[in-house]
């Protein structure tokens, strides 16, 4: 109840001095809210059992009128926001994104994972600008072309380079993006979609992958992926070409997780007749990549035949099935420096529990569980 009472006199009173152009604020809050949980203007009102009816909700989002507070309330209940999402200026601006999707997706599930991601980086620059810490992006490959695989296996030496991780396994990811400036979201969605990835108007680089029934190799290959199609500079001749866009990205992420030395060295050599499973076992649970990927990656680089490749490709559908296989890469890939600026800003005072709460779009006793402090 607390929670509630502080929020809604923070509504409240920004609501006395709203011109029609705060309004307005409101109303495409509302909208973006809408779309984030996939509703049309009538799915809002039937979940919100029409004590709000349609047209009244359509005033609302045109910024004709403003809730009051238990009606507020009660729409961040259903939206699964909390209020002061309402009153957040600065809508973030996302730009071109090509979801890597099945055909069958609807508009209202990309437009809900769009608003989802949406949200998380206004939340994550909101924190970032309360404690000065905002961060420059700078992408190292800015100059480099690519233009074929041997250009995209070459710019992903580089960024291993540049970003000085030398050629050894690399345990989280998704940290290592974020300490670069670039947001990663981890959802949980329809397996539809894989994810996308984007830069803001600002500048801001966002990669989001979906995790739901992936494996930890997968979303680790889909993170670098979709991390490709920000950084790599293709060739202007590959311009609309998005199948050989996507093979080129394939081809990023299989060099940048496991380097073409440390395979070859792996593996024992560059001509292999031959191949235990337990040493392609033996490179998954090292670098985090798929026995699949590593496989197609000794296809490319003519250490394998086709034909021993098919052979290996048929063995472990039939054997595991299409999406499992043996070995288990025991890293996680898990976002931490968002809610460890949250923390610090709680734990310094720069905030109120109810700021942590709405930050991190959670409930306030979920923060007060989660937040220990040792004077």
């Amino acid at each position: 109840m607390v929670d509630n009472s502080y929020i809604i006199s923070i509504f409240v009173n920004q609501l006395n001095f709203m011109s029609l152009t705060d309004k307005s604020v409101f109303g495409n809050r509302l909208i973006l809210a809408r779309k984030m949980n996939g509703f049309s203007l009538q799915d809002l009102a039937d979940a919100l059992e029409n004590k709000i009816t349609k047209q009244a909700l359509n005033k609302y989002e045109m910024g004709a009128m403003l809730p009051a507070g238990d009606v507020l309330l009660e729409l961040a209940r259903i939206l699964k926001v909390k209020p002061d999402y309402f009153i957040r200026r600065g809508i973030v601006e996302l730009g071109q994104i090509s979801f890597r999707k099945k055909k069958d997706l609807s508009k209202k599930v990309e437009e809900a994972v769009i608003e989802k991601a949406r949200d998380y980086v206004e939340r994550y620059l909101e924190i970032e600008n309360i404690l000065g810490q905002e961060q420059e992006f700078i992408n190292p490959l800015e100059n480099f072309i690519v233009a074929d695989k041997d250009g995209a296996e070459a710019a992903a030496d580089k960024l291993r380079e540049d970003w000085e991780l030398g050629t050894d396994p690399l345990p989280n990811l998704v940290e290592m993006l974020e300490l670069r400036g670039i947001k990663v979201l981890l959802i949980d969605d329809e397996e539809a979609i894989d994810g996308f990835a984007t830069i803001t108007s600002t500048g801001i680089p966002l990669v989001v992958v979906n995790v739901k029934s992936k494996s930890i190799e997968r979303i680790r290959f889909t993170i670098i992926h979709e991390l490709a199609h920000i950084l790599l500079k293709l060739a202007n001749a590959l311009e609309g070409n998005t199948k050989q866009i996507e093979i080129l990205c394939h081809c990023f992420a299989s060099c940048f997780l496991v380097p073409r030395k440390m395979l070859l060295k792996m593996i024992g050599g560059d001509n292999r007749n031959y191949i235990a499973i337990k040493e392609l076992i033996s490179i998954k649970e090292y670098y985090g990549i798929s026995l699949r990927a590593i496989l197609h990656r000794l296809l490319e680089l003519k250490v394998i035949s086709d034909t021993y490749y098919k052979r290996w490709t048929i063995y472990l559908n039939k054997t595991y099935g299409a999406k499992n296989e043996p070995g288990l890469y025991k890293g996680e890939e898990k976002i931490k420096l968002f809610e460890q600026l949250v923390a610090r800003a709680l734990s310094e005072g720069v905030i109120t529990i109810s700021k942590a709460a709405a930050l991190c779009n959670t409930n306030i006793n979920l923060i007060r569980k989660g937040f220990i402090s040792v004077n």
